[in-house]
This record gives structure tokens, sequence and C-alpha cells, in this order.
């Protein structure tokens, strides 16, 4: 699962809030990510969707539902949305599962 930009905790906070009010019948807070099955599919993510953000996070499938998170397929492949039932425990267990950093090396930086 590729994030983009850095976790940041009051960033994933208001991103999983919003996705609760435009969502409210789901009962779950969630976080917008990619899937991705191959370094080969991070980088063409890095460039085709994420090239906004200078650093992408990505995470292992396993690992992310071994903390008890759901990870779901939403909205068009390969969107998906990383959810738990309660806001401090979905942002806490991102927070604490293990990644990767990574620069993205596509990020196209705005002009001064």
């Amino acid at each position: 699962m590729v994030r983009g930009d850095e976790l940041d905790e009051r960033v994933l906070t208001e991103d999983a809030r919003r996705f609760r009010a435009r969502f409210p019948d789901w009962g779950r807070f969630g976080i917008s990510a990619f899937y991705a099955a191959s370094d080969a599919e991070v980088d063409a993510l890095c460039e085709a969707k994420l090239n906004a953000f200078p650093t992408v996070a990505v995470f292992r499938r396993d690992e992310l539902e071994a903390s008890g998170l759901l990870v779901v397929p939403t909205f068009r492949t390969p969107h998906v949305t990383i959810a738990h039932d309660e806001l401090e425990e979905l942002v806490r267990r991102l927070l604490g599962c293990g990644h990767v950093d990574l620069v993205n090396p596509y990020h196209e930086r705005e002009e001064d």
C-alpha cells in the first residue's frame, strides 16, 4: 500500500474525519492509499497518481491487517481505503505500522 506524503498525525486525523463525514453509513474512519504489487507499480503510482508528494510511505498489506486495520478496495483500482471503527486507533495503528519512506523522483515542485 502506498500513501503520499509524510505520515503526520494531524493530517491523517483530518483525512480520516473527512472520509467518515463523506461516507457516514459505512461506519468507519478511512485513509486513502493505493495498492501496489511490486516496486515497478510503486514507481508507476509515484509518477501518475502521487507526483504532488515529495515522499511516499510504502506499507505491506499483511502488516497493516496484522495491526488490526482493514484494507478495502474503494473507488477505482488501485485505490484502497485503510480503515478502522475508531479514529484514534486508525491513526495510532497506522503510525505504528512498519513502512518504508521513499523520495518520490516524479515530484513536481511548484514554481516560486
